[in-house]
């Protein structure tokens, strides 16, 4: 004489027709092959647990009764046991990231007294090389470090700025505890003007020694953008004829070595009023054509 019982699992319910000698645990076994969840995952409930797997199915339950399922089948399992190890493996890369990062991405300047202590791009969005390019340039970047050691700043992280940071070309944290930069364009598709995020970087050392936008602080960053010209020996040309050094604009090629020719700082705000500028090498270069008299054969 069969007996039969009812089982439901997430809305599910099968008919299974057992013997009055089929034992729970058998009962398991059919229940794995019918909704694929292994009998060691398989909660089963009628008036509370079922659990003495050596009794029979008849002395468990009556005819026809219905019985809860509860447990994941294999797949389910499966992929959560792969979303647990894909976390914990994240988990444990950052963990191997925040304890390296200091030495992998230690500035390979020459040493010196003051200048950025460690660079840190964005590991998760892709070209992480070209940021880390683009970092590395800014500290090496001789301008930059005359002015850097000319004012005795020292910065401990140059980072690049969040994209979800939308409104901001960059900050300076606690007086130079973290700069951050805006390396990327608005589509995250290329990499800005070299000089414009350079000038962005002179304007967040001005915080170095004033937090508001006031004059004193416009002061010092039209100071700071003019002596990453001028204090830069490798970017000076000399005119012909003459022994004085005056200022060479980089070529376009020069300008592209890192950020392909992506659009530049223009449009954006650093974080406060500060007035619109021409650079200080158009301002250079303007004053060069005029000394040479070529700004009247440009006008002709």
């Amino acid at each position: 004489m069969t007996h039969s019982v009812r089982v439901s699992h997430k809305g599910r319910i099968e008919e299974l027709a057992v013997s009055e000698t089929t034992t729970l645990e058998q009962l398991r076994a059919e229940i794995a092959q019918v909704f694929g969840v292994e009998p060691q995952n398989q909660r089963l409930l009628y008036r509370g647990a079922l659990t003495d797997n050596a009794a029979t199915v008849k002395s468990l339950v009556p005819n026809n009764a219905k019985i809860v399922l509860v447990g994941a089948t294999t797949q389910e399992y499966n992929t959560l046991q792969a979303n647990v190890e894909r976390r914990e493996k994240g988990r444990a890369n950052y963990a191997k990231y925040k304890a390296t990062s200091a030495s992998v991405y230690r500035t390979p300047v020459a040493k010196s007294e003051f200048g950025f202590g460690v660079l840190d791009p964005l590991l998760q969005l892709p070209q992480q090389h070209r940021a880390m390019e683009i970092l590395r340039r800014l500290a090496n970047d001789v301008g930059v470090r005359e002015v850097m050691n000319k004012h005795e700043y020292r910065v401990g992280v140059l980072r690049e700025l969040h994209p979800n940071e939308r409104t901001i070309l960059g900050y300076n944290r606690n007086r130079g505890q973290v700069i951050a930069l805006r390396l990327r364009t608005d589509d995250l598709e290329g990499f800005r003007d070299y000089l414009g995020i350079r000038q962005v970087l002179m304007h967040e050392l001005a915080h170095m020694v004033w937090d508001k936008h006031d004059d004193n602080f416009h002061r010092l960053n039209r100071q700071h953008c003019r002596e990453v010209v001028e204090l830069d020996w490798t970017r000076r040309g000399r005119t012909v004829g003459a022994a004085t050094n005056v200022y060479e604009p980089p070529t376009a090629e020069q300008a592209a070595e890192v950020d392909g020719g992506s659009l530049g700082a223009g449009g954006f705000v650093l974080g406060g009023q500060a007035p619109q500028e021409s650079l200080p090498r158009d301002q250079a270069y303007q004053a060069w054509l005029r000394r040479s008299g070529k700004q009247k054969q440009q006008d002709n």
